[in-house]
């Protein structure tokens, strides 16, 4: 009997010792973190009195970028003048001795360009224009000389195909390279200047 009883104490304090240890064991913490390494810096000298300190820029650094540029069109004025000159146009291809009614569709659109700047793009758009009414009048003479009888008069139902449409390829393409590819300028973004100065 008293062997069983110090056998069961034995055991009792070895299950004691074990929860003791199991529960120092989960309630342990690591130890905290060393501290950052400390690092010398060296103190710069003073500049001698009676000289200015060196302000200048380091020479590894770039120097400040330039505004980014952006396409600032203005379509909007060339269609509406192409849209007013085109009926004139229509009319002095009937009537070519009026003169006149071919100005607006060779000055409107070069006049536009000119008045946002763009010298070259005037000169390429009055160019342009100057082709345009050469081929709208080479249309209208083909026109008549198909629509012309071998007897001189005029026939009375004629539909020149060709000379319509090379007086559509000859409106049109000016028309529309004028405003969808020269009718931009280049300007520096707006958000630049919104920036804190360097």
């Amino acid at each position: 009997m008293g062997g069983r009883s110090v056998s069961a104490d034995r055991r009792v304090v070895s299950a004691a010792v074990c929860v003791a240890i199991a529960v120092a064991a989960c309630s342990a913490t690591s130890p905290p973190p060393l501290p950052p390494r400390r690092v010398d810096f060296t103190a710069q000298e003073p500049p001698p009195a009676g000289v200015e300190p060196d302000l200048a820029r380091p020479r590894d650094l770039p120097d400040a970028a330039a505004p980014p540029e952006r396409d600032q069109r203005y379509l909007g004025w060339t269609i509406a003048a192409d849209a007013l000159s085109v009926g004139p146009l229509l009319y002095w291809t009937a009537r070519p001795k009026n003169v006149y009614l071919a100005a607006p569709a060779l000055l409107l659109v070069p006049t536009i360009h000119a008045a946002h700047g763009e010298t070259r793009t005037a000169v390429i758009s009055f160019a342009m224009r100057g082709g345009m009414l050469g081929l709208a009048y080479l249309a209208n003479r083909w026109a008549n000389h198909q629509c012309t009888s071998s007897s001189g008069s005029q026939e009375d139902f004629c539909v020149p195909l060709g000379p319509l449409i090379l007086l559509d390829i000859g409106v049109v393409i000016p028309m529309v390279v004028d405003s969808v590819q020269l009718a931009r300028r280049r300007r520096p973004a707006p958000e630049w200047d919104r920036l804190p100065p360097q």
